[in-house]
């Protein structure tokens, strides 16, 4: 600090004088006027109003209609997983009613396994058995339903 100190001191003692004060007062306002124009010209449409709000406005448009979009797309998504789900999860449940009977019907007579001349039924095909025995029992009452409807129509004639 006492360098600089001294410096300053030595400075102040000898002022130097400049020979051509006004033309170099004159150079440097001529390099500031014309580093503002290169500037003006950049960002010289931030001068005018109607123009820099309009420009906001469409940004604001934008934006707004980019979250919609996104609003729009979340709430596709959303409706589609519900969909998938519950369809998934009936397919589980029945998958696991059947292998759960399957498995019932195995495990009450496990001594049957160590007779030889029991007759051994595949997993897949004890579970082909069920969907069709399901199946068949849809369709029987859906039968008897009709009839049932048949059987009430003529009572009211």
């Amino acid at each position: 600090m006492e360098v600089l100190d001294k410096l300053i001191a030595q400075l102040r003692k000898h002022k130097p004088e400049i020979e051509y004060r006004e033309s170099l007062k004159e150079s440097i306002m001529q390099n500031i006027k014309s580093r503002k124009r290169k500037i003006d010209y950049i960002f010289g449409w931030t001068d005018i109003i109607w123009l820099r709000k309009s420009l906001a406005l469409a940004s604001l448009i934008i934006v707004l209609a980019f979250i919609i979009q996104q609003l729009f797309v979340v709430d596709r998504i959303n409706k589609l997983e519900k969909r998938m789900i519950s369809i998934n999860t009936e397919k589980i449940l029945e998958y696991q009613r059947e292998n759960v009977i399957v498995n019932s019907v195995i495990m009450k007579q496990p001594e049957t396994s160590l007779l030889a001349d029991s007759i051994k039924v595949s997993t897949d095909d004890l579970l082909n058995l069920l969907r069709e025995y399901k199946e068949l029992q849809y369709r029987y009452e859906k039968i008897l339903g009709s009839q049932i409807k048949k059987d009430s129509n003529k009572q009211k004639l």
